[in-house]
């Protein structure tokens, strides 16, 4: 459920940081503080722009990072939005069973990623994770494969500038529309100047600030909760699990538990943020292990969120904090407000300045990745004439165009962490079986990757379509029947998923008084929607229904494009062999017949 963080006492309707507790003066701090820390990221961009000569160093940094930065890039990329505070608000919800995909299957895929794929693409020095698949099923391929991984880093990349926004507007008061046009141009200037070499050095500013911040946070944090033995005593058994609870049953219900594992388990595995930093790595000893290590550092590092979630439940009836609006972006700042206000404004500042650190570096890391894939791997491939200064300002404008459709988007969804997990579906669908074949099986063609591509992109767009098709249709008909709160339970659907972030905080108060009183029922639901500004398709956009549908449709997409290729792998195999078979009996037989002709 969508909601807002705010303290019960009574008190004037105010906005931002004075709400959340401030003071003027650190309001103040505040403000200074973001403001000096916008101006070094900006100096460290047009800083770097003086090594760049190319696309090369503009997209994988002249493939000259060391061990350490080549780690820390990744780490800072991975630690975003999503990871810290869309972590914190879903283990607060729903308890570890909710982050299933991320942390713990995003850093299973960097670890699969450093053993079985970053090493192999280094050593044939490619500039992007489907250069690959150009090489091995030829440029349209390659492009059909670019193509479906650019709305994944704008759907991530939304995710981040969304979060910032919202940050901003808690820690200063301003409009959160303006706080993510801010944060949006903030990552636009040093990313399309300094390119990869300004990520990757910004990105080590940023994890530096991550981790102490989240560090300096979980002791005040866990004291503030009675201690460790008191969080998990208070924690039921089943929220410390990641395994299927008791409500996995079902086809849907164990295909989406699975697709909590596999769409970033296996989809990120390659993803371009990853590969690409892999690239830049000097050699491919480096690309390995910086993966690597960066999956195991990630998943401690997430233990930090996952702890604040918890803590938080604690904490916050403690001090009469209590949930009334959108609180996914709110949990862990509210924290840091709780705990470390009280050590100091200075502190307090450092680990804002932390959040907003993790957001940007996977901010910049999704934008670079979007537009090097769009001009490199589509561009340059229809139009291979260009030059590498024409190439290097076609980078640059796309990616102005990906951050403006990015800031769009952010402007118009309501969950971070669904958006962030969800762009990642189509990498597994359509990208990962042929970059992995390209990879591993020799004898693979094109008709092969091209029959698995388009089986899993029709059977994974079409089970969406006509799933979430039904979904609709059944709110209408409930909706039309006037359902009641008791009858729409008995029905057996969970329905309050369209009620979670599609309404305003106001119309949301309503639905929870309706339905306390017993007079709960969809038509009136209806109605609060239409009086929230509420499209129907943008609240189905954002339910929990149309969440498990697109993790569902991407695991049978995904299955069906495996089994295409190796159905169709398997028929030219066979296919071979008997004409092998063939060739070779013809030959015995001309043999035969030569020595048995006459006058041998």
């Amino acid at each position: 459920m969508g909601t807002i963080l705010a303290v019960s006492e009574a008190a004037p309707p105010v906005v931002g940081a004075l709400k959340l507790g401030l003071s003027q003066d650190t309001l103040t701090m505040l403000w200074i503080g973001i403001a000096i820390y916008i101006v070094g990221m900006l100096a460290v961009g047009f800083w770097c722009s003086r090594r760049i000569n190319g696309v090369g160093d503009f997209l994988v940094a002249g493939r000259r990072l060391p061990l350490w930065m080549a780690t820390a890039t990744l780490l800072a990329t991975w630690f975003g939005a999503g990871s810290s505070m869309g972590v914190a608000a879903e283990v607060f919800s729903s308890g570890i069973g909710g982050v299933i995909a991320d942390p713990f299957a995003a850093s299973l895929s960097l670890i699969v990623a450093g053993i079985f794929v970053v090493g192999l693409l280094r050593r044939a020095r490619c500039m992007t994770v489907t250069d690959i698949v150009s090489r091995r099923y030829g440029k349209w391929a390659g492009i059909y494969t670019s193509l479906w991984m650019v709305p994944v880093y704008i759907g991530w990349l939304g995710a981040q500038v969304m979060g910032m926004g919202t940050i901003l507007h808690i820690l200063t008061g301003i409009d959160v529309y303006v706080g993510t046009l801010i944060g949006a141009g903030v990552v636009l200037i040093y990313t399309m100047v300094g390119g990869m070499w300004a990520v990757t050095l910004t990105d080590v500013i940023q994890v530096t600030l991550i981790i102490v911040g989240l560090l300096l946070i979980v002791p005040g944090a866990v004291h503030e909760a009675g201690g460790w033995v008191e969080v998990f005593r208070r924690v039921p058994a089943g929220e410390l699990s990641i395994a299927p609870g008791a409500g996995v049953s079902g086809l849907n219900g164990w295909t989406y538990y699975i697709g909590s594992w596999i769409v970033m388990g296996l989809g990120c595995v390659v993803g371009q943020d990853v590969i690409q930093r892999s690239l830049a790595s000097k050699n491919e000893k480096v690309a390995v292990a910086s993966s690597i290590m960066a999956g195991f550092f990630y998943l401690a590092l997430a233990m930090v969120p996952i702890t604040i979630g918890f803590a938080a439940r604690i904490v916050f009836a403690e001090h009469n904090i209590e949930i009334s609006g959108d609180f996914e972006n709110q949990v862990l700042p509210n924290m840091a407000i709780v705990v470390l206000g009280k050590l100091s404004p200075i502190v307090l500042v450092l680990f804002l300045s932390a959040l907003i650190s993790a957001i940007m570096s996977s901010a910049d890391s999704s934008l670079l990745a979007g537009s090097s894939l769009l001009i490199n791997n589509v561009v340059h491939p229809i139009f291979p004439g260009l030059s590498e200064r024409t190439l290097l300002i076609a980078t640059r404008v796309a990616t102005f165009l990906l951050t403006a459709v990015a800031t769009l988007l952010a402007l118009k969804v309501d969950s971070i962490y669904k958006l962030m997990i969800n762009s990642w579906a189509s990498q597994l669908v359509i990208i990962f079986v042929p970059v992995v074949t390209a990879l591993y099986v020799k004898r693979a063609s094109k008709n092969c990757a091209w029959s698995a591509m388009m089986v899993a992109t029709v059977f994974w767009l079409g089970y969406v379509f006509f799933d979430a098709s039904g979904i609709e249709l059944a709110l209408r008909d409930l909706v039309a029947d006037g359902m009641t709160a008791g009858e729409l339970m008995a029905s057996g659907v969970d329905w309050s998923g369209f009620f979670a972030s599609g309404v305003t905080p106001e119309a949301s108060a309503k639905l929870t008084d309706l339905a306390r009183d017993g007079v709960f029922n969809l038509a009136a639901a209806g109605d609060l929607m239409l009086a929230s500004n509420q499209a129907p398709f943008r609240l189905l956009l954002n339910s929990d229904p149309f969440d498990v549908s697109l993790t569902c449709g991407a695991v049978y997409g995904f299955l069906a494009g495996v089994l295409a290729f190796v159905f169709n792998y398997l028929g030219e195999r066979l296919t071979a062999w008997c004409s092998d078979s063939d060739e070779a009996g013809g030959k015995r037989s001309r043999r035969r017949a030569h020595r048995g002709a006459p006058g041998e």
